[in-house]
Order: C-alpha cells, then structure tokens, then sequence
C-alpha cells in the first residue's frame, strides 16, 4: 500500500513540476546575433582647446602694514612657544635630591626620605655631623627645617647612619630639639 501511494506522488510530481515554471521563449537565432547593452552610452566630454591660455599672474607686491603685523604677531607667538616648550622639556629632578646637594648643607646630608602621609621628612646625616659644635649642630637643624617647610613638610627628624634619632622638631611651637651625645 505504501508503495502504491508513493509511486502516485511521484508520478503526479512529473507531470506537475513543467506546468509550474514558467514558460521561457526559445531564444531565437537574432537575439544572439546582437551584442548586449548594458551600460548606456554616456556622453563624451569635449577635450580641452589646445591652445589655452595660462591664468594671468598678478604682479608681486611688497607686504603692506598688516601683514607685516600679523607676520610679526605670529613669529612672536611661535618664539613664545618654543620658549615655554623648552621649559617644559627640561629634565625632572626630585626635590630631594636638590635638598641633600645643595651648597649650603656643605656634605652633611646623606640622604633625604619623604614619608607623605605624616607630613614628615627624615634626612640621614654623615658621620661628620656630630663632630659640629652644639651651636652650629643647632643652627644647621634649623636651616634644614625652613628647607622642609619650603617643600611642605612640617615635620622634620634628623637620623645618624644607624638610624638613630639626632634631632626632630618641637611638638609645641617652632624650633628643632638636637640630642645630645652621651658618649
């Protein structure tokens, strides 16, 4: 039975199927002759007369007075610029590096630690520190702590090469408190 129902499509299938498309005229034997066109013939743009005449030159004047401002605005603006550029691109130098080498500490610091969120600078001092006299010990603290408020710290401690405390500055007022050595 189901080969019977089976052969029935098919066969309808056949017989169906060319009725379905649609009919296309034969093509005929002049169709082919001809070429196609698809693309319409455009317009060909007359060429240029040979013997045209080249614009006319307007004579070289001499700049009047405002573009001779505007010229001299300009030179300025760029030689300002070049200035400030220069500025910018000189090279970066910590801060601290500058403190600890400046003329004026004459060698006595070592090296100079920021601890930021305590507003605090530490600066390790050579050993030739404590050879000072207590007065110039004392002078020298000071100097170094208006060094430190001019960088924006408002705590200063002075540390020998064992870290050990030799100065700080005063909790109440202004001023440094240098440690004597007991030895």
């Amino acid at each position: 039975m189901f080969g019977a129902g089976l052969a029935l499509l098919l066969s309808a299938l056949f017989w169906l199927t060319p009725r379905l498309q649609p009919s296309v005229p034969p093509p005929s034997s002049t169709a082919l002759e001809q070429p196609l066109a698809l693309v319409p013939e455009l317009p060909v743009a007359p060429e240029p007369a040979a013997e045209a005449e080249p614009p006319e030159q307007l004579p070289d004047e001499p700049p009047n007075e405002m573009q001779r401002q505007i010229s001299a605005q300009i030179s300025d603006e760029f030689s300002a610029e070049a200035e400030r550029l220069d500025e910018v691109s000189e090279p970066f130098v910590d801060p601290l590096v500058e403190f600890i080498e400046r003329p004026e500490a004459d060698g006595l610091l070592l090296a100079a630690d920021a601890v930021p969120e305590q507003s605090l600078l530490v600066l390790q001092l050579r050993p030739a520190f404590p050879a000072l006299s207590p007065a110039e010990q004392q002078r020298r603290a000071l100097q170094w702590q208006g060094w430190a408020a001019d960088l924006g710290y408002d705590h200063l401690e002075l540390r020998d090469s064992r870290s050990g405390l030799v100065a700080r500055d005063v909790l109440v007022g202004e001023g440094m408190i240098v440690l004597r050595d007991r030895s």
